[in-house]
């Protein structure tokens, strides 16, 4: 029984620890306007974590191009843009090598067929803004510094 309740009391413990994060477009501080295509078919997932604005997605891997990008941007109510990122992503593994004769092994998950990305920007930005998402098969070209 007292292990029962030890086990009980970490779970908790454990429970309160673990990091909540609030979705913005769910809770109506932000909305998603995403340009649909069949790369960018899920919704990327938009929330605040430690005083920030985290982008995260997932593109379907039969889609994804070598060098291609997800465009993010961030524009506030007053059409001004808050925050613009060019965000490369992941490519999906595709296989695995599991013995020294070069046998193989395919994606272990779902989840490791899909390409993904993130990106945190500084600060959330003003309530009523939009997030655009896209994807963009070309190469980013990276602004030369100046």
């Amino acid at each position: 029984m007292k292990r029962v309740l030890v086990a009980v009391a970490m779970g908790i413990l454990l429970a309160g620890c673990a990091s909540t994060r609030t979705d913005l477009v769910k809770s109506g501080y932000l909305s998603l306007q995403p340009t649909l295509t069949a790369a960018l078919s899920h919704s990327p997932d938009i929330y605040e974590r430690d005083g920030g604005l985290v982008v995260d997605g997932r593109l379907d891997s039969s889609e994804v191009t070598k060098g291609g990008h997800v465009d993010i941007q961030v524009i506030g109510p007053d059409g001004e843009v808050v925050y613009d990122a060019a965000v490369n992503y992941r490519q999906p593994s595709s296989r695995t090598p599991t013995g020294p004769r070069g046998s193989q092994r395919g994606p272990r998950s779902q989840a490791d067929s899909h390409a993904t990305y993130s990106v945190r920007f500084p600060g959330l930005p003003p309530e009523g803004s939009v997030v655009r998402v896209k994807h963009d098969p070309q190469p980013h070209h990276p602004q030369p510094a100046k």
